[in-house]
């Protein structure tokens, strides 16, 4: 009977034991050193540190070009100086420079035209070092009508510096630095803009332009900028025009 409950004993303490070296091991794993990770862990930290950030956005133009193309292809952009009237499409023949002169927007005879660029002198891409648009200085206050009186003091340029160019794939902000009275020579047929010293030239010409209409921004521009030029005729003048100087951002 002793022997029993002696041989109970032993196997009661050997199970106690085995029970406490377990428990032992077990808490081992809290221990293990961050850096002491399995391979199947590692591919998956890996996978993550190379996922690719979400695609932009796509791009959608604010306005309906395609519905102005299907009226008449040689609307290629849309030109919006935001608080203002000004916000209409931009045309360009492919063949004749003044088509649009004096024609609206399906070709018909218009004394107001319609906003246009120089397919001899201004590609559809707002690339070019200058790039010109012209519209008419209209009494109604269409196409460039407005444009004058809206940029006739230095808080007229402060609330309109601002000028959107809107394309099929992308959208283009400029800065307006200089408003001025011109003669009324091709400005693009007498300057080669590509030639940086022909583009420094003009603009200085333009920055030391002195006249009561004048306005200027603080603008710092360079020979590597782009230009964008609005021009019509200046009001109480048949022989004068005035312009619209804006840099691309």
């Amino acid at each position: 009977m002793k022997h029993k409950f002696l041989s109970a004993c032993c196997l009661l303490l050997s199970f106690i034991i085995l029970l406490l070296t377990s428990c032992s091991d077990s808490g081992s794993i809290d221990k293990v050193d961050s850096s002491d990770v399995g391979p199947e862990t590692q591919n998956t930290a890996s996978e993550n540190e190379n996922q690719q950030p979400e695609a932009d956005s796509v791009y959608v133009c604010p306005v309906d070009l395609e519905a102005y193309k299907k009226q008449n292809e040689d609307v290629y952009s849309w030109l919006e100086i935001p608080g203002s009237g000004i916000s209409f499409p931009v045309f360009q023949h492919p063949t004749e420079n003044e088509y649009y002169l004096r024609r609206d927007i399906n070709g018909n005879y218009s004394v107001g035209g319609v906003l246009f660029t120089e397919v001899g002198y201004n590609s559809k891409d707002y690339n070019d070092p200058v790039t010109i648009i012209y519209g008419h200085d209209m009494q109604n206050e269409t196409m460039f009508g407005p444009l004058q009186e809206m940029y006739s003091s230095d808080e007229g340029l402060a609330k309109y510096q601002t000028v959107k160019v809107y394309l099929p794939d992308r959208e283009l902000t400029y800065q307006v630095f200089a408003c001025v009275p011109y003669d009324n020579r091709h400005i693009l047929y007498n300057y080669d803009f590509t030639d940086s010293d022909i583009f420094q030239r003009f603009f200085t010409e333009i920055s030391q332009i002195r006249d009561m209409q004048a306005v200027f921004g603080k603008v710092t521009l360079k020979i590597t900028d782009k230009v964008l030029i609005l021009s019509t005729c200046l009001s109480g003048s048949s022989d004068s025009r005035f312009l619209v100087c804006a840099k691309l951002l």
